[in-house]
């Protein structure tokens, strides 16, 4: 019974662990320098302040 219930865990943990993986590719990330999230916060306050 034991063995049972450790193979049904162990196949859940398996389809979790493979439904969390993202294959679209690692190329969709956007690395940006300190300075340019600077200047786009900075552009976000404006233009909510502008409103």
């Amino acid at each position: 019974m034991k063995t049972i219930l450790l193979l049904i865990s162990l196949i859940f943990t398996l389809l979790a662990v493979t439904s969390c993986t993202n294959d679209e590719g690692e190329n969709d990330l956007d690395f940006i320098s300190p300075d340019e999230e600077e200047q786009l916060a900075l552009l976000e306050t404006e233009t909510k302040n502008a409103d």
